[in-house]
C-alpha cells in the first residue's frame, strides 16, 4: 500500500478481517510518519487549531493492527518485477499493490505561480502560510508608507472551491478577531482578502443556495470576490488576472486545483484526467495493481467522475478491497455506486453551510454539525479530545500567532528580501 491518507487507512481497515484470517499481509509505505486530517488545515493555518492535534502517528495506527509500516518515499514502480524502489537504495516486493498516494498541486502552467504562490495541500503548507501571514503583519506594523502597508496586508486566494472559501473565511476571522487587536498600529482599513474564481459562482458542484450563502457571508466580512476571473501571471509582489487587472500583494494562496501524485520516475501505466492513474470499473490499474482516492481517475457506474473528497476516497477504497479479495478467490467483482453523503463548508464561528444526505442546513446548526462531525471523524480518542478543546477555547481566546520556525526554511526568499525589509522598517512614526 502506498499512502497513509484517508484512502490508505480505509483500505487497511477494510482488509483487517482478511488479515486476521491470514489471507493477506499488509505493508504501508508513506513519506510521512503521520496521517493528517486535511479538512482542518485552514484552522491550523490561522492558529485556531493546534498543529499536532490534526495528525496521528501511522505507527500507532499500524502497530495494533499487525500492519508493517515503512516511512519512506516511493521513487519508482517496476511493474514487470512487481518491485517498488524506495529512497536510500531500498526496494520492496509486492503481490498486490494499492496506490492511495493522494494528489499534488496543479499549477496549470501559470507563469510564476509555483515560484511565488503558497500551495495548500499539506500540514507544512499550513504552517508555512501562518508563518508568512504573521510576517506580513509584523512588517506592516513597522512600515511607514501606507501603500507598502496595503501591499503587505493584501491576501489573494486562487480558487473558489471548498478549500478556497474556507481559507478566506478563516483568514478574515483571524484578522478581525485577533490581528487588529495585537497590531493596534496597523489600520484595519488597509487589510484586504481577494478570492479569485474562474467559474460563474463559488463552490461549483455544491447546492447553488449554499454557494449564495457562502458568497454573501464572505462579502459581509469584507472578502472581495471576483467571479469569471483567472490568475494569468504571478510575480514578486503582484498578481495579474486574465483581464489585465493587477493586484499588488505579497501573498497568493493556491487552492485552485489538484492533479495526480508524482514519482521521481514516470508511472509505468497510462494516466488519465489531471495526471491521475486510469482505472477500470473495478478500480484496477493493471494486473495486481489498484488505485483509490485522488490518485485514481475513476468514474462511477453512471460514468460520472468520483469527487476528489474524503468520502470519494472511502468509497473507492472499500470497493477496491472487495474486488482485490474477490479476484484472488474467483468471485464476482463490484462496480462503484457512488453515494453523495453530503458536504460541510466551514465559514467561521456559527457561519457554516452543510448538506447531510441531501438535507441542506446552515448557520449555527450547521456549525455544531461541523464541529461534532469532524471530532467524530478524527483518528484516535486523544486527537478527538484535543481538537474538541481547541474548538471550545476558540470561542473565547485569540488565535495563536506564534512564529515557531526557522525563518530561512519556512519563509520564501522574497519574505526575507532586504529591500522589502528596508521598505517596511523605516523609522517608526510617532504615536
Amino acid at each position: 500500500m502506498i499512502g497513509g491518507g484517508f484512502g490508505g487507512l480505509d483500505v487497511c481497515k477494510s482488509l483487517r478481517r482478511a488479515q486476521r484470517a491470514g489471507r493477506v499481509q499488509l505493508t504501508l509505505v508513506d513519506k510521512e510518519n503521520f496521517f493528517q486530517f486535511n479538512p482542518l488545515l485552514p484552522e491550523v493555518a490561522t492558529g485556531a487549531v493546534e498543529t499536532r492535534h490534526i495528525v496521528y502517528p501511522l505507527r500507532a495506527f499500524c502497530g495494533p493492527r499487525g500492519i508493517r509500516f515503512i516511512r519512506n518515499k516511493v521513487r519508482a514502480i517496476h511493474a514487470e518485477t512487481r518491485t517498488l524502489s524506495l529512497h536510500n537504495g531500498l526496494s520492496l516486493q509486492y503481490d498486490q499493490l494499492v496506490i492511495a498516494a493522494g494528489a499534488s498541486t496543479n499549477w496549470f502552467n501559470i507563469p510564476g505561480a509555483e515560484a511565488h504562490a503558497f500551495p495548500f495541500k499539506s500540514l507544512m503548507d499550513a504552517i508555512r502560510l501562518r508563518a508568512h501571514v504573521v510576517e506580513m503583519w509584523e512588517l506592516a506594523d513597522q512600515a511607514e508608507d501606507p501603500e507598502v502597508r496595503r501591499q503587505l496586508l493584501t491576501f489573494v486566494v486562487a480558487g473558489g472551491g471548498i478549500t478556497g472559501v474556507e481559507v478566506c473565511a478563516s483568514l478574515m476571522e483571524m484578522f478581525q478577531r485577533t490581528m487588529v487587536r495585537l497590531y493596534p498600529n496597523v489600520p484595519a482599513s488597509l487589510v484586504s482578502v481577494h478570492l479569485i474564481e474562474a467559474g460563474e459562482r463559488l463552490l461549483g458542484g455544491l447546492q447553488e443556495a449554499h454557494a449564495r450563502v457562502a458568497e454573501g457571508h464572505l462579502r459581509s466580512v469584507g472578502v472581495k470576490v471576483f467571479l469569471h476571473r483567472k490568475v494569468a501571471q504571478v510575480d514578486k509582489g503582484r498578481v495579474t488576472l486574465d483581464d489585465g487587472a493587477v493586484i499588488p500583494a505579497h501573498t497568493l494562496v493556491w487552492t485552485t486545483g489538484i492533479r495526480g501524485p508524482a514519482l521521481d520516475s514516470p508511472w509505468p501505466w497510462p494516466l488519465g484526467r489531471a495526471g491521475r492513474l486510469k482505472v477500470d470499473e473495478h478500480g484496477r490499474v493493471d494486473d495486481g495493481v489498484w488505485a483509490v482516492g485522488d490518485a485514481a481517475d475513476w468514474a462511477d457506474e453512471q460514468g460520472r467522475p468520483v469527487p476528489q473528497v474524503a468520502q470519494g476516497a472511502f468509497q473507492t477504497a472499500r470497493i477496491v478491497c472487495h474486488n482485490l479479495l474477490a479476484e484472488s478467490e474467483g468471485k464476482p467483482k463490484k462496480t462503484l455506486r457512488y453515494k453523495d453523503l453530503g458536504y460541510i463548508v466551514g465559514l467561521g464561528r456559527h457561519s457554516t453551510v452543510a448538506s447531510v444526505m441531501g438535507l441542506p442546513i446552515s448557520g449555527s446548526l450547521a456549525w455544531y454539525f461541523w464541529a461534532f462531525y469532524y471530532l467524530f471523524a478524527m483518528v484516535g480518542f486523544r486527537k478527538q479530545v484535543e481538537v474538541a478543546t481547541d474548538v471550545f477555547k476558540g470561542l473565547f481566546v485569540l488565535h495563536d500567532t506564534s512564529q515557531i520556525h526557522e525563518r530561512r526554511r519556512m519563509l520564501r526568499a522574497e519574505d526575507l528580501d532586504p529591500e522589502l525589509g528596508a521598505e517596511a522598517q523605516r523609522p517608526l512614526p510617532p504615536r
